[in-house]
């Protein structure tokens, strides 16, 4: 187990690493894109990104998950995968932008604005679409660094020539080149560096075969655009019943919490792989890596929840700007789904690693149905509250059905989940930093939140003997030499 956690955990900082860079930089490019080109132009922009993004969700199928899944088992087929399924994600693709251009066709926009939205599709649907085929490659292979390095070399493309072109004056043509450089390079990249590494491909044209991966991809794919359209929802709701300023608060304080679900996210692209290679263990180590994995969740996820308990109006206004600050009680409900998300999210993961996508698809179209329903009722009357509060209530529904189905068909018990100790730590963190929310400046009392948070998790006993074995496996190896000389 600590050799499997030592090589999950340099995958989850590489690809944590190659997170850094988007992160940072991919919303400063959103921010300068939105003052250079004014309201109407960020419209357009806007636009065609959500329309290409779930575009690129129904295209394809979810063939990355599925690949993940059967070729970590099937790694000598792999030259098969490259070649037969590089086909059918690129005309998956190109039929994606037949869409694109239709509904851009039937727009009343100038021909000088769809040539650059076509070509922002274009890098999307395409060629970031067999980038992200060929990165469920390498995540197959558990080979992450390639990944990590090509992503840091797509987002400072993108991020530097799209600046260059927009200070140049050349606005939405300059983003769309800035985005097609990036893409195109950078998958480029990945194509060279999966055939020189993990094998050649061979083209056979094997309809039998892309039937058969369709047909296991879909329920990923239908799990991806329902939780798209998960979060989109309740502003719709918010938008029909109480205009758009409720639907902005409510969007803001939804993002923020959407972001947060990047940790697990990015830790479980690391994870799905193993899962799906040591199957349902007789010897139960697919019970020990989900446990291990959500109490790292846990102790990684519920400081952010303690620190929106006592800073949420603050942390909106900061982020958005006083005109946002009504969002802050919906954001205080909010903090409370990583309770949930950070055990739910790894859970979902080890079902469909073991063909259970079934369980997964039922359980997200419960929680889809009683967010909305919940969300049709309270809406009309607490307004952005109600969405919150919906949300919410959503969010536990899924929590708690995915816990029967993973002890249904996994076997997993419930109780092995006993991270106390985190919440605990995050509660007492956030006591004890009430009374100085309103003294301190804002990044000194985060650093305080958690520098509080690690010495109650410490006094809490919350690491035993097998934490700090895999810890310290992870360290480099010249500072163990030296830590125990």
């Amino acid at each position: 187990m600590v050799d499997d956690a030592k090589r999950i955990g340099r995958n989850i900082a590489l690809i944590m690493g190659g997170g850094t860079f988007r992160a940072v930089l991919m919303p400063l490019f959103t921010i300068f894109i939105a003052r250079m080109l004014g309201t109407e132009g960020f419209g357009a922009y806007s636009f065609i990104l959500s329309l290409a993004y779930i575009l690129l969700i129904v295209g394809e199928m979810g063939l990355p998950k599925a690949v993940v899944r059967e070729l970590t088992n099937h790694r000598d087929e792999v030259a098969k995968y490259i070649g037969d399924l590089t086909i059918l994600r690129l005309l998956s693709g190109l039929a994606s932008m037949g869409i694109i251009y239709g509904i851009l066709m039937l727009t009343s926009r100038s021909a000088d604005t769809r040539l650059p939205l076509f070509l922002i599709g274009l890098s999307f649907l395409v060629f970031t679409g067999l980038r992200r085929f060929f990165d469920a490659i390498f995540q197959a292979f558990e080979v992450m660094k390639y990944q990590a390095l090509v992503d840091v070399v797509d987002i400072l493309l993108t991020f530097g020539v799209g600046m260059a072109m927009l200070l140049g004056g050349y606005g939405l043509m300059g983003i769309a080149f800035g985005m097609m450089v990036g893409a195109t390079v950078s998958m480029a990249m990945d194509f060279i560096i999966l055939t020189r590494k993990l094998g050649k491909p061979q083209f056979t044209f094997d309809w039998a075969f892309w039937k058969r991966m369709v047909i296991g991809a879909l329920p990923f794919g239908v799990i991806g655009l329902l939780t798209f359209l998960f979060g989109y929802s309740n502003t719709v709701v918010l938008t029909f019943f109480k205009g758009d300023t409720q639907a902005g608060l409510f969007s803001s304080a939804y993002r923020m919490i959407w972001m947060m679900a990047v940790v697990p996210a990015t830790c479980m692209t690391a994870v799905f792989p193993f899962l799906s290679r040591i199957g349902k263990s007789p010897d139960g180590r697919h019970r020990d890596a989900i446990r291990l994995v959500v109490k790292y969740l846990a102790c990684l996820s519920l400081p952010f929840t303690g620190l929106l308990a006592i800073y949420a109006p603050r942390i909106i206004s900061m982020v958005y700007g006083q005109s946002y600050t009504g969002a802050g009680h919906a954001l205080w409900i909010l903090a409370a789904i990583p309770l949930f998300s950070f055990t739910y999210i790894p859970l979902i993961d080890l079902m469909n690693s073991q063909y259970k996508q079934r369980s997964s698809v039922i359980a997200i179209l419960i929680c889809a149905g009683v967010n909305t329903g919940l969300c049709l009722l309270l809406a009309p009357f607490l307004g952005v509250m109600g969405a919150a509060v919906s949300t919410l209530v959503a969010e536990a529904s899924l929590f708690a059905i995915t816990l029967f189905f993973s002890w249904k068909h996994m076997r997993i018990p419930p109780r092995i989940f006993n991270n106390w100790k985190p919440l605990v730590a995050s509660g007492a963190a956030a006591l004890s930093c009430l009374p100085i929310r309103d003294i301190l400046p804002p990044v000194q009392l985060i650093v305080a939140f958690v520098l509080l948070y690690v010495v109650f998790l410490l006094a809490l006993r919350t690491f035993d003997g097998t934490d700090r074995q895999i810890f310290h496996s992870m360290l480099p190896k010249k500072l163990t030499a030296r830590a125990q000389g």
